[in-house]
């Protein structure tokens, strides 16, 4: 079913269901969001993607990530001061965890927002900003819930269980490709693949030609074994991307040449 709704003053159809941030971008309209991530189920985390809606006369402010348009006759607006206040100051609250990281003091100028009157403790290079992306990805995409939220309050963070490393990591590192901050810092070295601050430590499985790491072991058997091989297997016969195109190349070449009687006819 499509619903009419007004975004900016702009009429807009979508269907019933569509968050006001995937109705706004779809119109062209941008919205700022940290936390927010296509493959994953919107979070509300970051709260910087706050919008003002007036639903028969009840106005209100609400996360334009999580909120789905359900009825027609939304009025959504952007970029009111009511609303740049309100995401100038979860910026603020944002950046009074996390002054260092760099993201977060680009919106800061971006959207001229003073920190004058922020109470900022000395930078201890904090930069995960609980936006829980990591937590998402490897529960939602990965299957696997390797490191969740713990403890409340100032105290919360993103942690593997018990604060050691996680049995149930595979070392895809997609956490770390999902994060905004770059709080997820991945290190190969010694043929293993480390994780911080998770303290994954895995064994990387080398290229069969070359000798290079290609991936952790770990994650090689949980692939092969969704693919219904032997996990004893998982290591054996791999290649690496560079030695997989050299290969390819060479079995190419070593083809037979094929000549055709005459010229191709296009009728």
């Amino acid at each position: 079913m499509m619903i009419e709704v007004k975004i900016n003053g702009k009429p807009a159809e979508v269907p019933a269901g569509t968050t006001i941030l995937a109705a706004a971008r779809s119109c062209g309209v941008n919205i700022p969001t940290l936390c927010h991530h296509e493959a994953l189920e919107p979070f509300g985390a970051c709260r910087l993607c706050l919008v003002a809606i007036d639903d028969a006369g009840r106005q209100s402010i609400v996360a334009a990530c999580n909120y789905p348009l359900e009825h027609s006759g939304l009025v959504v607006e952007t970029g009111t001061s009511a609303v740049w206040q309100a995401r100038k100051m979860s910026l603020k609250l944002l950046l009074a965890r996390c002054p260092g990281v760099k993201v977060l003091q680009d919106l800061a100028r971006e959207w001229a927002v003073d920190t004058k009157d922020l109470l900022l403790t000395e930078d201890r290079g904090e930069e995960c900003i609980l936006c829980g992306r990591c937590v998402r990805v490897c529960r939602e995409v990965i299957g696997k819930s390797a490191i969740s939220f713990a403890f409340r309050g100032v105290e919360r963070r993103v942690s593997a269980p018990f604060d050691q490393e996680p049995d149930a990591c595979l070392g895809c590192t997609a956490c770390a490709f999902v994060c905004p901050t770059g709080a997820v810092k991945v290190i190969e070295q010694n043929g293993r693949r480390l994780i911080a601050p998770w303290h994954s430590n895995l064994e990387q499985v080398a290229c069969k030609e070359c000798g290079r790491a290609v991936a952790p072991l770990k994650m090689l058997a949980h692939l092969r074994g969704l693919a219904g091989e032997e996990n004893e297997q998982a290591g054996e016969g791999v290649f690496c991307s560079r030695c997989r195109r050299l290969k390819t190349a060479a079995a190419v070449t070593a083809l037979p040449e094929v000549k055709f009687p005459g010229p191709f006819m296009i009728p």
